[in-house]
């Protein structure tokens, strides 16, 4: 699919289904475009590129790093349904906290299943400093866990 015509219909579905991002819309000389919301609290980031005619979603973390990311193809005008489904889930999976951030064992930031990361709490026995989209855990000096 054309690049122009793939990043239009793109746009059209994200002013359609989630306006929020279409003020952040920058679009490059190939007529791919990304945008980004950020985080009520101002934590992170979800972002949104057309390049190379396929979507990319990520999340950009507090350090401003992008490379937490995924690519979600559309090759024909008939992937578009599926595509967009794809792209809606993504983001309500991060808007509703089932899919977080987190810094890992190697103390840097990725994105997991919430529930995943509970599991490995427990398994594990430690504490992940986790940063949810409205809101961030943090564990203190004492190792407490605390919402700010």
């Amino acid at each position: 699919m054309d690049q122009n015509v793939f990043s239009k219909h793109i746009f059209d579905f994200l002013s359609r289904s989630f306006p929020e991002f279409i003020s952040s819309v920058r679009y490059e000389s190939d007529d791919s475009f990304d945008c980004k919301l950020k985080s009520p609290s101002g934590k992170f980031a979800m972002w949104i590129a057309t390049y190379n005619s396929e979507i990319t979603f990520g999340l950009e973390s507090p350090t401003g790093e992008t490379d937490i990311h995924t690519h979600v193809s559309c090759y024909e005008t008939d992937d578009l349904t599926n595509c967009f489904s794809t792209l809606t889930t993504l983001i309500e999976e991060v808007r509703n906290n089932k899919v977080i951030l987190y810094k890992n064992d190697s103390n840097v930031y990725d994105w997991i299943e919430h529930n995943r990361l509970i599991q490995k709490e427990h398994q594990c026995g430690i504490y992940f400093q986790k940063i949810f989209w409205n809101e961030i855990d943090s564990v203190d000096s004492n190792n407490t866990q605390q919402r700010i």
